[in-house]
């Protein structure tokens, strides 16, 4: 099955069906990128985190085009969190962000993971920043400049 089949399948959420047809893939193409991130974010559609790891740094190390590479970082920093890496899901989304640094999705996995990791006023500050600097909600849009301002010290205060 060619990798645009199997992207269809992962975005209707077919996720076994996509993993057994990259994997197939696999055995034909080893170093293929695409596929090993496929069957990458097909186990975790499945829930299978563990093994998703692999697959996600081979796709990496082997270099995937541009418009999946953000995506695989998400997942695999996501999966490494999930797992309770948390060490290994903040260097991978630091280094994610170092390439991505307009990606706002890759902001708040990295939010996450600086919590888990008991970094909790870094991962507030930039929580509420990239929520100041993104929500289209009226009522956070009349409050952005004062919500952004705050997140760079939540610990000030003013007499």
């Amino acid at each position: 099955m060619k990798p645009a089949a199997i992207l269809v399948l992962l975005e209707s959420g077919q996720y076994q069906n996509a993993k057994e047809s990259a994997k197939n893939g696999l055995l034909a193409e080893s170093d293929n990128a695409l596929l090993n991130y496929y069957v990458a974010w097909s186990c975790d559609g499945l829930g299978d985190e563990t093994e998703a790891i692999s697959y996600y740094e081979k796709a990496l190390k082997i270099g995937l085009p541009e418009d999946c590479l953000a995506d695989a970082y998400i997942g695999l920093g996501s999966t490494y969190r999930a797992v309770g890496n948390y060490e290994k899901a903040d260097e991978i989304f630091q280094q994610a962000r170092a390439t991505f640094p307009k990606n706002q999705a890759l902001a708040v996995f990295a939010s996450m993971s600086l919590y888990n990791k008991r970094h909790y006023k870094e991962a507030m500050q930039l929580a509420i920043k990239i929520i100041g600097e993104t929500s289209n909600d009226p009522s956070i849009m009349a409050y952005k400049n004062a919500i952004i301002n705050y997140s760079a010290d939540l610990d000030a205060v003013w007499d």
